[in-house]
């Protein structure tokens, strides 16, 4: 990681850590109480105010992206849920209260969060089912048969019932009544959350744009290439970054947001975007029914990718596994003559006909490639990588967040040091 990502990212965290403060403060300065249960309040405020944070950070802020990436905020996202939990559980079990309706909406909220955090866990990050593969079969089963993305995203957003809850359980508790400013303090806190939520998802802020569908065409059994064509003509876009897409008005098909990489260069057609889709989920393998002339929404560009390979003056080793090669030819054609570009890719897609012509071409304007069906042993990268590569190369590796974290190994016993190698699992 950069030294610059690393500051930003520490920044972050020191931002989130100290932002129950003033609500702590108010509330120790206002409370008379043994510094035993002042601190059981304390927990609680933590956890409440950080709970607002991870909504806050569900909006994908551009600005904070662009400076630590989305498997940062991601990671943030993920590590801050077990902290608040703590806090709460801690919380819980040393605060008391003889006043039903306070118990009732605190337990409940607890019992929810510790749901939301194990599902979370299991469907929407990658700690353990990146890891253990029989978990990640199972998730994939019931991703399949039992939740479908949409119903995934609702149960996500069960946060805010979490958030709803604690703040009657803060209201109808009658001493917090008498602390001055420690309720106006709360609501501030909690409305401002809410407000800047909505206003995300109203998409009033900037970094939307809109889109029609100009191609779909099928790549294969289970691939899907897509191509927008942006409304403004001045729209541009980030080679091998990637967008989060709502289809508009389109049948069978959820308006939810859902993440796509970028597989066209800019340098080509500044005002399409292209996409290369693996049909496998729920909601990717309904978008080959995706009519042209369907409105398009885009959340982004997101992706570090391009900054990296933009500003490099070091030889790049672009390391696709599987459909994850799609944001890596982006950047090849985008850099291909510029810079000292090597792809690596396995995948059972290699053989495709519309993927050997885009190497052939790659390979014409400079672009070094070796591309099999089946993975490339340590024994087939030492062959491949050149001794130059392999002290002064930087990687980008893409793929499934578990292969990604095979390659890693991989590399690294190769002698490549961890600063060197570069990725954005979209899981945290």
């Amino acid at each position: 990681m950069k030294k610059s990502r690393r500051i930003y990212l520490a920044l972050t965290w020191l931002v989130l850590i100290i932002s129950p403060f003033p609500l702590i403060i108010i509330l120790n300065r206002g409370l008379i109480d043994t510094p035993g249960h002042l601190l059981a309040y304390d927990l609680g405020v933590v956890a409440y105010v950080w709970w607002l944070m991870i909504i806050l950070m569900s909006t994908r802020p551009h600005w904070l992206i662009q400076q630590i990436g989305m498997p940062a905020l991601y990671a943030i996202h993920g590590a801050l849920g077990v902290m608040a939990l703590i806090a709460a559980t801690i919380h819980r079990f040393t605060s008391f209260s003889m006043f039903p309706l306070i118990k009732q909406t605190g337990n409940i909220a607890w019992y929810l969060e510790i749901f939301l955090l194990a599902y979370a866990v299991l469907f929407l990050s990658g700690w353990l089912v990146d890891r253990l593969r029989n978990l990640n079969r199972l998730k994939v089963w019931i991703e399949r048969h039992l939740l479908n993305h949409q119903v995934t995203m609702w149960i996500h957003r069960l946060n805010f019932v979490v958030i709803a809850l604690i703040w009657v359980h803060v209201h109808v508790i009658p001493r917090l009544g008498v602390v001055p400013g420690f309720r106006l303090t709360f609501d501030i806190y909690t409305g401002l959350t809410v407000i800047f939520y909505c206003w995300w998802k109203l998409k009033i802020g900037r970094y939307h744009s809109a889109a029609k569908v100009k191609n779909n065409v099928s790549l294969g059994p289970s691939m899907q290439e897509l191509t927008l064509q942006f409304e403004n003509n001045n729209e541009s876009y980030q080679a091998g970054g990637f967008y989060f897409l709502s289809f508009r008005n389109a049948k069978g098909i959820s308006k939810e947001l859902h993440p796509f990489s970028v597989a066209s260069a800019p340098r080509n057609k500044p005002n399409e975007v292209s996409f290369m889709i693996h049909r496998l989920g729920d909601f990717t393998q309904k978008i080959a029914n995706v009519p042209v002339g369907t409105e398009v929404k885009l959340e982004g560009p997101f992706g570090l990718f391009n900054r990296e390979v933009k500003n490099s003056q070091d030889p790049l080793i672009l390391y696709g596994l599987g459909s994850g090669v799609a944001p890596l030819i982006s950047l090849a054609q985008q850099y291909a003559g510029l810079k000292q570009l090597h792809l690596i890719w396995s995948g059972p897609q290699v053989n495709n006909p519309y993927y050997q012509k885009i190497l052939t071409d790659l390979r014409k304007k400079g672009v070094k490639v070796d591309a099999q069906v089946h993975r490339f042993t340590p024994k087939d990268l030492i062959q491949v990588i050149s001794s130059n590569e392999l002290k002064n190369a930087n990687v980008i590796i893409v793929g499934s967040a578990a292969r990604i974290l095979y390659v890693r190994r991989k590399l690294r016993k190769l002698g490549f040091e961890k600063n060197r190698l570069m990725d954005e699992r979209m899981t945290m």
